[in-house]
């Protein structure tokens, strides 16, 4: 995977926004999906909205944003293991849905419970303790972010209605990346197939 560079115009607070609570001068690891799909449409409307769109092509996390404590070794082992069984499967991403800490997402609706499954499975083990717990996981696609600009929401949900977004692609591969301690650059990252 090529890493997407930061752009200079981003602001750097709307990206460690995102990451929150974590301190922004250590590295942080996060394992997604990116969908095998034509973006243009969706990277389109990314960049009206949300603030990762030059840190991050679209994609489905499945272990939200963590420090880089646990250790990159062990991290990878115990990916390695969780990712041993699974097969891969359909997924459909169509509808949209606004979370309660206002964000705007594109849905996983086909394979949302075999996701739901996969992310729990992901947090067991050496990640048990590391399960974020204060919002339900809703397998998802983030199209933006109104944090700060709630207002802006309503026509960011209708120019999304109009693109009638609808893919279907396999989840088949997830990537393991490592963000930078700026918050503005991948600078590694691990694919694990799932076969």
């Amino acid at each position: 995977m090529t890493p997407k560079r930061g752009s200079s115009r981003r602001q750097p607070d709307k990206i460690v926004r995102q990451f929150d609570p974590l301190p922004s001068s250590e590295m942080i690891y996060s394992l997604v999906h990116y969908p095998n799909i034509d973006a243009k449409l969706i990277n389109r409307f990314r960049r009206n909205y949300d603030p990762q769109v030059d840190l991050i092509r679209p994609h489905i996390t499945l272990m939200f944003p963590m420090s880089e404590s646990i250790g990159e070794d062990k991290l990878v082992r115990h990916l390695q293991n969780v990712l041993r069984e699974p097969q891969p499967f359909p997924i459909h991403l169509k509808g949209l849905h606004k979370s309660s800490d206002d964000y705007l997402f594109l849905l996983v609706d086909e394979g949302k419970e075999a996701i739901v499954d996969l992310h729990a499975h992901i947090y067991s083990d050496v990640l048990a303790n590391k399960r974020q717990t204060e919002l339900p996981y809703v397998p998802h696609l983030t199209l933006g972010v109104f944090r700060e600009n709630t207002n802006e929401f309503p026509k960011a949900l209708d120019e999304a209605k109009r693109l009638d977004l609808s893919y279907r692609c396999m989840l088949d591969k997830l990537h393991l990346v490592k963000i930078n301690d700026q918050r503005t650059q991948i600078v590694w990252s691990k694919e694990f197939s799932l076969e």
